[in-house]
């Protein structure tokens, strides 16, 4: 699993990440095996797409999630975890479906920030070839009170 360094480094992340009240976890998923760089462009797309859609800006954090088969273990195809936060948040259904009709399947729920998901978005950041990508975190405040917890 993981050292005690990687647990370390996804408990900080989970909490750094946690320290914003996002609106949606999202895992994203493609249709059919695409390249790394038009699945990108899938992203790029849906996030300028949310933004007009809510008309307003938009902020995530996102993990891309792949592994390959060996070991025993069978291959999973690059998808996405997100979490999600909007000026003017949309439902759940109508951001998964925006999705669907880009890329491929879509799980958006509402986020529950004691719910575990900001832990799940940054467990495969202690992997060397873990790609993520975040933005648009500087238009929204993290609450005051998770402020204190970075500065001692």
């Amino acid at each position: 699993m993981y050292s005690a360094d990687q647990s370390s480094l996804v408990s900080a992340y989970g909490a750094f990440f946690g320290a914003w009240p996002w609106d949606h976890y999202a895992t994203l998923t493609f249709a059919r095996k695409l390249s790394d760089s038009t699945c990108l462009r899938h992203w790029d797309e849906f996030v300028d797409s949310l933004g007009r859609v809510t008309h307003g800006r938009v902020a995530w954090v996102r993990a891309d999630e792949r592994r390959w088969s060996g070991h025993a273990s069978p291959e999973i195809p690059l998808h996405y975890h997100a979490l999600i936060k909007y000026r003017n948040v949309p439902a759940p259904e109508d951001v998964a479906d925006l999705w669907r009709s880009r890329a491929g399947d879509a799980k958006v729920e509402a986020y529950d920030c004691g719910g575990g998901a900001a832990y799940y978005v940054a467990k495969m950041f202690p992997y060397e070839d873990t790609r993520y990508d975040l933005g648009g975190l500087e238009h929204f405040a993290r609450p005051p009170e998770s402020r204190r917890e970075w500065v001692q």
